[in-house]
């Protein structure tokens, strides 16, 4: 079947047996240990998940990352060019690959979605011009006394955190085919929802010839490492995320993870 096509239910149960109604998490469940390290995790003893295509939910899928920005909570502030940021952030993946992400529905709300991206040379280039365009627009800004001192503030942190991002990136592994996002509403986090969208990654690279991905968790210092550890893969960078420690009031790092097929 294709799994872009149709609609799919998984029924989550916290027993030995496991029904679910996808043959790529079928097919992912063969990762026996990671599965059971991953349960172990879970404190949702019975949940309806459904998955559907990305393409169909863009309103809902932005309305999370704006509900969900600073580690599951709104941003808090109103930040200038935010339309713009959002734009750098998920338009690659609404657009040129809409057809690889996922949202996850549970009672007929969006509680999470899926970016994947299979092309990181074009996505690198498209991600130069956006980034090039917001920089000129909050410059502008700047230079015309129209940006707040708090959304100055955020963009001087993510400038830095951009660069210790590049400079950290440039001493990755080379043979990753793919990079991806996985964004879950605050109170959803608890595991049967990112094992859903973690099986439809797996199967959406594997589809597409990907025998590793990396991703960025943002978690608080000391926290989730070694969790992580055994249920996504091994944790290749961890650097602070200065911007985060910042508007939550402790650090915060960012840790990149590599999963292989």
């Amino acid at each position: 079947a294709n799994f872009h096509a149709k609609t799919y239910v998984f029924n989550v149960n916290f027993v030995q047996a496991i029904s679910v109604g996808l043959p790529l998490v079928n097919e992912w469940l063969k990762y026996s240990h990671q599965v059971s390290e991953f349960l172990s995790m879970s404190i949702i003893l019975e949940s309806q998940i459904r998955l559907e295509p990305l393409g169909q939910y863009e309103s809902e899928v932005r309305h999370l990352f704006h509900e969900t920005f600073l580690m599951g909570r709104p941003l808090g502030f109103p930040l200038d060019e935010v339309g713009l940021y959002a734009e750098l952030s998920l338009a690659w993946y609404l657009t040129n690959a809409a057809h690889l992400g996922a949202v996850a529905i549970r009672d007929n709300e969006v509680v999470g979605y899926a970016l994947v991206c299979t092309d990181p040379v074009a996505y690198d280039e498209w991600l130069a011009k956006v980034a090039k365009k917001l920089t000129r627009r909050v410059f502008a800004r700047l230079v015309t006394f129209r940006l707040s001192a708090r959304s100055r503030k955020f963009y001087r942190l993510r400038f830095l955190d951009s660069l210790t991002v590049w400079k950290s990136r440039k001493r990755l592994p080379i043979d990753v085919g793919a990079h991806v996002h996985m964004n879950i509403k605050e109170g959803e986090r608890s595991g049967a929802v990112a094992l859903a969208l973690l099986g439809h990654i797996d199967h959406v690279c594997r589809e597409h010839g990907v025998t590793s991905w990396i991703g960025e968790i943002n978690a608080s210092l000391g926290s989730r490492e070694r969790a992580l550890a055994r249920v996504l893969g091994e944790i290749i960078a961890i650097e602070p995320n200065r911007t985060f420690t910042d508007l939550v009031g402790h650090p915060v790092n960012r840790l990149t993870v590599r999963r292989d097929l």
